[in-house]
């Protein structure tokens, strides 16, 4: 309800601004007269006509307006609605009658200064890209540690075949012998519930029979993805298939808190991970073959 809460707040107040902005364009002239009107209206009109400032404000406010409601930039367009709101207060509200409106518009910078300091906070834009951002940012580091380490260990490879061949050859082929009968491991990362199919159908398409010679399956799920895994879920279904099959379920935490899924709802046959991307860098260092679905 909290999470909730925020998210009302920056709702009820957008639509003030945009219905604002949508009132200075369609009624400009209504408008324009209530500004030449105010008693500190030449602070403003010193800078260009009052009509034009007008449709100015209004497109701002609208842009403005939407940009909150989406928590898009969301600090960005919070100081853009104060750098409006507090030239139309000074203007058109100080000096005018009744204190209704004056207090209104104080209230509502109070509003903008909150999500200019914390911005979206719950249930916006910047928190979607953010976690793009973060998982890519994550790969990204993975990538950038282990190239060192990927062109040294090539390079040991070159100059030991070089000066050892036949015992790299016969090392290559004991190793061979023993990944046949040990098996292979494969994780697959999935961010959507429909993926939970897809990935399902992979665990029971390579079997340890197959050429792949699997031994072990694990799914990471991330995202909305782990809405599958509720209990009633309509992908009940694909997740019992999938135990049939010898997969091994495991949810991320902080997506749970982020779809504000309790654990106690979950299905039976999953583990709690709490952060699943650090998790399939373990599982590569383990020697999983991985996938992002």
């Amino acid at each position: 309800m909290q999470k909730i809460s925020f998210l009302v707040l920056r709702a009820f107040g957008s639509l003030i601004f945009i219905m604002a902005g949508f009132n200075h364009l369609f009624q400009t002239a209504g408008t324009t007269a209530r500004l030449e009107k105010a008693p500190f209206a030449q602070l403003a009109t010193w800078m260009a006509p009052a009509e034009t400032l007008i449709i100015l404000s209004g497109v701002g406010l609208i842009v403005g307006g939407f940009m909150l409601l989406a928590g898009f930039k969301t600090r960005l367009a919070a100081g853009l609605l104060l750098a409006i709101l507090i030239p139309i207060t000074l203007t058109v509200q100080v000096g005018a009658e009744g204190s209704g409106p004056l207090f209104k518009n104080i209230a509502l910078i109070g509003m903008l200064v909150f999500f200019i300091v914390n911005g979206a906070i719950y249930y916006g834009l910047d928190q979607s890209l953010f976690q793009k951002e973060q998982m890519k940012s994550s790969i990204k580091n993975k990538f950038n540690g282990n190239y060192v380490a990927v062109l040294a260990f090539g390079l040991l490879l070159v100059l030991g075949s070089c000066t050892a061949g036949t015992t790299v050859g016969q090392s290559t082929a004991q190793a061979g012998t023993v990944t046949a009968a040990t098996g292979k491991k494969y994780a697959v990362l999935i961010s959507q519930p429909n993926h939970l199919k897809a990935a399902v159908n992979t665990a029971e398409t390579i079997t340890k029979e197959s050429r792949y010679q699997r031994e072990s399956f694990v799914v990471m799920a991330c995202g909305k993805s782990v809405e599958a895994f509720v209990k009633g879920s309509e992908l009940a279904q694909e997740f019992e298939k999938g135990k049939a099959a010898g997969v091994t379920y495991r949810v991320c935490g902080m997506s749970l808190k982020q779809f504000n899924i309790n654990t106690s709802s979950l299905v039976d046959g999953v583990e709690v991970i709490p952060n699943g991307l650090t998790y399939m860098f373990d599982l590569q260092e383990q020697g999983y073959t991985t996938v992002e679905l």
